[in-house]
């Protein structure tokens, strides 16, 4: 196993949720975030808040309805005045700007990945 393997349990242990964007709010004095979301998991874990950022890749009207992935289990971290309960997946795009994970459909809300 080289340094940086884990185990199969180590990654069962990371829960990645697909939950849907049902607000959004401009954060301009962010630093490292643009955006404050409000995402919804369904009934079990319902509605949670994470801060991201997206500009230059997504207007607002581009995010409002849109599934995503997000890590449901870490701490909470605060940012500025806000508290961030969820972490929004993407990978970088070619300028290092989010690009969001989401599925190719539309999934049940809460879906655990694996």
């Amino acid at each position: 196993m080289n340094e940086n393997e884990i185990s199969i349990e180590d990654f069962e242990q990371v829960e990645i949720r697909v939950g849907r964007i049902v607000q959004i709010e401009p954060f301009p004095e962010g630093r490292y975030s643009s955006h404050i979301l409000q995402i919804d998991f369904g009934d079990e874990l319902g509605t949670r808040k994470s801060l991201a950022r997206l500009i230059p890749n997504y207007a607002d009207a581009d995010l409002m309805g849109r599934q995503v992935l997000c890590v449901v289990n870490l701490p909470p971290r605060q940012i500025g005045k806000h508290r961030s309960e969820v972490l929004t997946l993407g990978v970088p795009d070619a300028e290092g700007n989010v690009v969001l994970l989401r599925p190719d459909r539309d999934v049940p809300l809460g879906g655990k990945l694996y």
